[in-house]
């Protein structure tokens, strides 16, 4: 073989040589490295769906339609029903008698979350649901309820209990204002007395006073006597009584001086005078007829009107 067909052989060889390793170099750019992963943009990137774990089943039951607390007035049960040391459970009421009569009422509904309590056993109210417990007076023994039973008002009458707050007591009929009763006209029949006698001075105590039909007659201190009308400036009751230094009136308590002026209210003015006279040893009426019916007491509005004004 000849120089010149060796060199062309060999340069045909490498010729195909460098063919085969640009062939397999444009493959190599062409495929992906093996391996390597191209992270594709943020926002080419399609969203992951997302799961949201179920919330668990709960057994609670629905809060009982048991509509509002009974008609105050409305009958639950007789006393009798209602053991000792336990309850029993009327619709939507509790009664419980913790105590020989003492009695209770609460409402069913439990404070958890709504169930109705269905059973009192052993001095315990239980609720079914998730096993709150509550003691005869509503308050809380086990959870997981955090309050006790919502009260009622519970009343006995006659044996029966009766829902709402017992009646109101029967308001006692307010005393009587006693009457001005008009004393007996002065009728001094002793021979000698004069016309007009009210009484011998001798039956006027000193530092007191005797009353003689319409008429008042102290002696405040020996030999000053006074004579006063008997009705009292407050509403026109008749004064009764005389005692410890005042003239006192029943209706209201008004209490006046033995020289008529006024020692205890409500009156806010003095006895009216009448004039009495010494004559020998007697008190004669030197104004007035001493025997003249005493007048009716005066209506509430005297007190608030002038005089003269609707029969003041």
């Amino acid at each position: 073989m000849s120089i010149d067909q060796v060199g062309r052989r060999e340069v045909i060889v490498a010729a195909g040589v460098v063919m085969v390793a640009a062939a397999c170099t444009s493959q190599r750019a062409a495929a992906p490295v093996a391996g390597t992963t191209s992270a594709a943009p943020a926002t080419s990137a399609a969203p992951m769906p997302t799961t949201t774990a179920a919330a668990a089943p709960t057994t609670e039951a629905p809060a009982p339609e048991s509509g509002p607390a009974p008609v105050n007035g409305t009958v639950l049960a007789g006393t009798s029903d209602v053991p000792v040391g336990g309850g029993v459970i009327l619709g939507d009421t509790v009664v419980t008698q913790p105590n020989t009569g003492t009695f209770l009422a609460f409402s069913t509904v439990c404070p958890h979350q709504g169930c109705a309590v269905n059973s009192i056993s052993g001095g315990v109210i239980t609720c079914p649901c998730h096993g709150s417990q509550f003691a005869l007076d509503g308050a809380l023994l086990h959870g997981p309820a955090t309050r006790g039973l919502a009260g009622r008002q519970v009343n006995v009458q006659d044996g029966q209990l009766i829902a709402g707050p017992a009646p109101a007591p029967p308001v006692a009929p307010a005393a009587e204002q006693p009457e001005a009763t008009e004393p007996a006209p002065v009728t001094v029949t002793e021979e000698g007395a004069p016309d007009n006698a009210l009484a011998r001075t001798a039956d006027v105590p000193v530092g007191g006073g005797v009353i003689v039909g319409n008429t008042v007659v102290t002696q405040p201190n020996a030999g000053n006597f006074i004579g006063l009308s008997v009705i009292c400036t407050h509403l026109g009751c008749a004064v009764d009584d005389i005692s410890g230094g005042t003239i006192n009136c029943p209706c209201h308590g008004s209490k006046f001086n033995l020289d008529g002026s006024v020692a205890n209210g409500p009156a806010t003015r003095p006895l009216d005078g009448r004039e009495v006279t010494v004559q020998g040893d007697w008190l004669v009426s030197g104004a007035g007829d001493p025997n003249a019916p005493i007048p009716p007491p005066k209506p509430w509005w005297c007190e608030i009107v002038p005089p003269g004004c609707l029969g003041c």
